[in-house]
């Protein structure tokens, strides 16, 4: 029998798995997919592994597949009930053969099993794809194509043993469901990849999405049409494209489906297009589409797109030559072929002050097809032109823009109603009217320290707006700063200076203080204050001082400082004893060191509090003979839901060594060595949240 089945298929557009669809060279630890989806009577299941390498080996051992009642009724089932739902593996090849000669996908999902190459012909309207078929990648195609064509037939990937329709199932109970690779194998081999699994409960028939935003752009015997892909990726796998035209019934275009392959290397692709041709133009053809999951169920159509081709006019105008008379009257010249006179049904002429994209509108409309020329006036400094031909079926071909400026040598109008001020933090606030000048480019800032020394221009280029914010050293000697300002057109003519503005530099003042907002005195003794930021704009950092009000050293001690300026802080204070007083403040420093004034004291009593002992008589020996320390206590409360352990080797730091279970009350730690001291920290964590005390012990071994 020969293990060839099917290799000649072609796509609508290429498709890729919804499990595995980015080859990732950095996968460490491959995983099993795992996807469920529920009627009212059924959950049907499918998975697959992400690795082909894996995926390959899975096939041969066999997928475990397990179901767990998680609730019933509403409520949480103290253990879970567990049923084994068996191993899956592919079926035998004389299963395959009864369907692959009419199942498509079958073929290729049995060629992908079982056949002893793996070859694939695309059909003729794919093209040259010679990066799709590699033979030094066959795993990789094998891999592929199989999962692809496991995600178009529910049907085939059962068969595979990639899927699965659990119907005993009750409306009351919601699942765990666990699929891992089978390891009860004769071959003895272990495939490590990591399990997959999914929670899910039966439901009510729920009525799939339609696709979204579907449209299409008809152009000369040609339609794109593009939906939206990425927002419904993980319910449908594939879409089906149908047509009509002149209002008759829609029918598929072909048998496949339209698949995504942009999901590649970590990039998600927003939306699918495709493309298709037209019989003729200036006939109607509406289009609709429909997803498919890989369940095998197929959601709404979508709204349904019509058009008509149309021919796209091919000759573009070009503007020849351009005068400006005296008058400022602009005479425009164009080139266009007479012989393509015919596609069109006029000329425009476009104007923009910019030349920027979207800035141009239309000066003068049906001109004649049969005129080259005409007279316009100047509309702004800076004339950008365009001529644009207008084609019979409204499309729309334009030239490219000449820019036209009559002669100016006036500059513009000094600025007037200048002013400015110097805040504590050294920045300058100026501002003036705003000129009114067409032509107007911005505004050029000039500034000096000595009063009857030039001023420099501290503007690179001309700002456009009448306000501007600069910089100066509040520690300088000088004490006052001079600034004036000119206006300048786009043809650089420029405006006498303006006033000139003299600027007194502020004293420097100290930041505003901080502010305790609440604080909060903790269960277990410790003091959690707040306080919200010092709004000076130059504060540098906050500082916490602390007084010890019961104590006998009563001086402030600051516990806290911190460069890192948020609007609200909190500071929990952990070196505190328990029912003690204790006086806090706070202070802000700037930049140049200023503190500011002590924020309002608050005295807070910490709370009494003594952690609970309930592990007692803690004991440990070091047993040579078995090379091991062994601890042995009591548990003194059925709160205990879990002890944590920590042990340290000597000096070295204190590290997890475990977590028991709460009833649990002896340890043997073989990883040990002679000659060393151990240390062991047993913190008991209580089912009501209350705090336990840790108890710690340490053995010479």
């Amino acid at each position: 029998m020969s293990k060839k089945y099917l290799l000649s298929f072609c796509f609508l557009m290429i498709s890729v798995f919804v499990f595995s669809q980015e080859k990732q060279d950095r996968i460490i630890i491959p995983h099993i997919r795992l996807k469920a989806d529920s009627k009212k009577d059924h959950i049907s299941l499918r998975w697959a592994v992400d690795e082909p390498l894996a995926w390959q080996k899975a096939n041969k051992t066999g997928f475990q597949l397990k179901r767990y009642v998680l609730m019933r009724d509403g409520k949480l089932l103290e253990k879970p009930e567990e049923k084994d739902l068996g191993v899956f593996l592919p079926a035998k090849e004389q299963e395959w053969m009864k369907i692959v000669e009419k199942n498509d996908n079958a073929a290729i999902v049995a060629q992908s099993l079982f056949g002893e190459t793996f070859e694939v012909e695309m059909g003729e309207k794919q093209g040259k794809l010679e990066g799709v078929v590699n033979k030094s990648q066959e795993v990789d195609q094998r891999f592929a194509y199989a999962l692809m064509a496991a995600d178009l037939d529910f049907e085939v990937a059962k068969l595979a043993g990639w899927g699965y329709i659990d119907r005993e199932v009750k409306a009351n109970e919601r699942y765990l469901y666990t699929v891992s690779i089978n390891q009860n194998t004769k071959s003895g081999t272990i495939v490590l990849v990591e399990k997959g699994d999914a929670v899910i409960s039966v439901s009510a028939n729920i009525e799939l999405p339609k696709p979204l935003d579907f449209i299409g752009i008809f152009k000369d015997k040609t339609v794109t049409l593009s939906w939206e892909y990425l927002q419904l990726r993980d319910t449908y796998t594939s879409y089906y494209i149908e047509k009509s035209e002149n209002g008759s019934a829609f029918k598929s275009l072909g048998d496949l489906p339209v698949m995504n392959m942009n999901d590649a290397d970590g990039r998600q692709a927003q939306g699918m297009t495709f493309v298709d041709s037209l019989a003729q133009n200036n006939s109607k053809f509406s289009y609709r589409i429909r997803g498919k999951t890989i369940f095998g169920d197929y959601g709404p159509y979508s709204d349904a797109v019509s058009g008509e081709g149309k021919k796209t006019l091919e000759t573009t105008p070009r503007i020849s030559n351009f005068k400006i008379a005296e008058d400022e009257n602009i005479t425009i010249n164009w080139e266009f072929p007479q012989e393509a006179e015919k596609d069109i049904t006029s000329f425009e002429l476009l104007h923009s002050e910019t030349d920027l994209e979207n800035t141009y509108k239309v000066v003068k409309n049906k001109i004649p097809v049969n005129n080259r020329t005409l007279v316009t006036k100047s509309l702004a400094p800076s004339n950008y032109y365009k001529i644009q031909a207008i084609g019979k079926s409204k499309d729309k071909r334009e030239s490219f823009s000449v820019l036209v400026q009559p002669n100016d040598m006036t500059p513009p109008e000094t600025p007037i109603d200048f002013k400015g001020k110097i805040d504590s933090l050294g920045v300058v606030h100026l501002e003036w009217k705003a000129n009114t000048e067409k032509d107007l480019e911005g505004y050029h800032i000039f500034r000096g320290i000595q009063k009857g020394d030039e001023l420099v221009r501290v503007t690179p280029q001309a700002i456009t707006k009448n306000k501007y914010e600069d910089k100066v050293v509040l520690e300088n000697l000088n004490s006052k700063v001079y600034y004036y300002i000119t206006a300048t057109d786009i043809r650089k003519n420029q405006s006498k200076p303006s006033v000139i503005l003299e600027l007194e530099k502020p004293d420097k003042v100290k930041p505003q203080s901080p502010v305790f907002t609440e604080y909060k005195l903790e269960e277990d003794g410790k003091i959690t204050l707040n306080w919200l930021r010092s709004y000076s704009e130059d504060v540098a950092l906050h500082q916490l001082y602390r007084q010890d009000k019961d104590g006998v050293d009563k001086s402030w001690k600051m516990i806290y400082e911190t460069k890192d300026i948020q609007p609200n802080f909190t500071y929990t204070d952990k070196d505190v004893e328990t029912d003690k007083r204790y006086a806090y403040y706070l202070l802000a420093i700037d930049k140049n060191k200023l503190k500011s004034d002590k924020s309002p004291e608050i005295t807070l009593r910490s709370n009494s509090f003594e952690a609970r002992s309930v592990l007692t008589n803690l004991s440990g020996s070091a047993n040579r003979k078995k090379k091991q320390i062994e601890l042995i206590w009591k548990i003194e409360s059925k709160e205990v839901g879990e002890i944590l352990v920590y042990r340290q080797k000597g000096t070295e730091k204190p590290t997890m060594w475990g977590t028991l279970n709460g009833t649990q009350n002896f340890l043997e730690d073989q990883s040990v060595q002679t000659g060393n001291n151990y240390t062991y920290f047993l913190k008991p964590m209580l089912k009501n949240n209350q705090v336990a005390k840790t108890e710690k012990i340490t053995v010479e071994y």
